[in-house]
């Protein structure tokens, strides 16, 4: 009697867009899931936004010639973009000393998985601020003055934000030897860039010595950008240096996040 053996079954690898949406998925869930995040991301703009209205709006309106939520809802949502990519940053940094990365290597994925998947949840992040964010300042004055086109290209250029800032945190991820000597940094970083910007009070309130440093400032440039998308100005400036600044980021802080981490999977 001749017996035939059963096939053993055959299991297909996820398609790339399947995979990429898993990554997205454990990514958001960490950043619900992670307090610190939660906290710049949300909590840290709010609290900031009410204190810099209580106790600076007379003084910054002698400046402006409408409401001080105009400039700070900006300023903020950009300053909960950065603030928030450090808990992604230590995420990251979590993966690779965890041995996540090299289980990720060993399944049938595309390599590039977490590393997409980080920087689509970011973008999800960036969203989210940007809803908050819009409608605490809407109590207080902040309004889209220009129409819905503009208000969508508000929140194109949060999103660019996003993935831009997301590559500086993820490269020193992948060179960090402790979580303590990644945070810091990275907060000193984001600070000096926050106060040093036109997100808080306009260029005209800082003295002569800092202004130049003011308008090279990164987040200048996309504070200036969601500010006149939101109650109009120039956009052209703003936007063009806001994608240079997103393209020598991405080039920079995105290749030295990939080389390393493809030099530490060859090891």
């Amino acid at each position: 009697m001749t017996t035939i053996a059963a096939a053993a079954p055959t299991i297909d690898p996820p398609s790339r867009a399947s995979a990429y949406a898993a990554f997205t998925s454990r990514s958001v869930l960490r950043f619900v899931r992670r307090p610190f995040t939660i906290v710049s991301t949300l909590a840290f703009p709010i609290l900031l936004l009410l204190t810099m209205l209580a106790v600076f709006s007379s003084a910054i309106e002698a400046f402006e010639d409408g409401p001080y939520a105009q400039r700070l809802v900006p300023g903020l949502t950009v300053s909960a973009i950065m603030f928030g990519s450090i808990g992604t940053a230590i995420g990251m940094f979590e993966d690779l000393r965890g041995g996540y990365m090299d289980r990720v290597r060993s399944l049938p994925v595309a390599p590039s998985g977490p590393l997409v998947g980080t920087v689509a949840a970011e973008v999800v992040r960036a969203i989210v601020a940007v809803a908050v964010l819009v409608a605490l300042g809407y109590v207080f004055g902040f309004r889209f003055e220009n129409g819905v086109g503009p208000a969508i290209g508000y929140v194109l250029v949060a999103m660019l934000c996003a993935v831009s800032v997301a590559w500086i945190g993820m490269a020193m991820a992948t060179s960090a030897e402790t979580q303590e000597g990644l945070g810091p940094p990275l907060n000193a970083l984001f600070l000096v860039l926050l106060f040093f910007s036109q997100g808080l009070v306009p260029l005209e309130a800082y003295p002569g010595w800092a202004q130049p440093i003011v308008r090279a400032n990164p987040a200048t440039a996309y504070v200036q950008s969601l500010d006149h998308l939101a109650r109009g100005g120039d956009l052209v400036r703003p936007i063009a240096y806001a994608l240079l600044w997103s393209a020598a980021l991405i080039a920079v802080f995105g290749t030295l996040a990939i080389r390393r981490l493809a030099r530490a999977s060859a090891h």
